[in-house]
């Protein structure tokens, strides 16, 4: 049994409308996955991006206060020197130079430990992309 000329007409136009409807939110959308699919396909990527930048970071941070801190053990230094036996002075001057070395192995440690980390991604980069550098 054929369909007649009305029908036929309303089963195409609403076909029609259904598929420019989907194609329009195809082209609206198509863009807007992008990023996440991306973030499936590389997740490590961005990741190591900013894992190193807090590294180095971290490096530049500890170098200036392991510097200033060395400058700590000579201001405590210096105090210890001219405290002429006072005891306020000689106990400050103490305190200041337990803690400034206290600082100096907080920097060092942190320094130390955000170059071996820096430089074992840097080695499993290179032997997972097969470099022989």
């Amino acid at each position: 049994m054929q369909m007649q000329e009305p029908e036929q007409r309303q089963q195409f136009e609403q076909e029609w409308l259904a598929d420019h409807e989907y194609r329009g939110y195809r082209a609206q959308n198509s863009g807007s996955f992008e990023p996440e699919q991306q973030q499936k396909i590389h997740p490590q990527e961005e990741l190591s991006l900013r894992a190193k930048v807090l590294w180095i970071v971290i490096i530049i941070l500890s170098s200036l206060g392991f510097f200033l801190s060395i400058a700590g053990i000579v201001a405590a230094a210096l105090v210890l020197e001219y405290a002429n036996g006072q005891q306020a002075i000689l106990a400050g001057g103490i305190i200041g130079l337990i803690s400034s070395i206290g600082v100096v192995l907080v920097c060092v440690a942190m320094f130390v430990i955000a170059v071996v980390t820096l430089a074992g991604r840097a080695r499993r980069r290179l032997r997972w992309t097969g470099s022989s550098h």
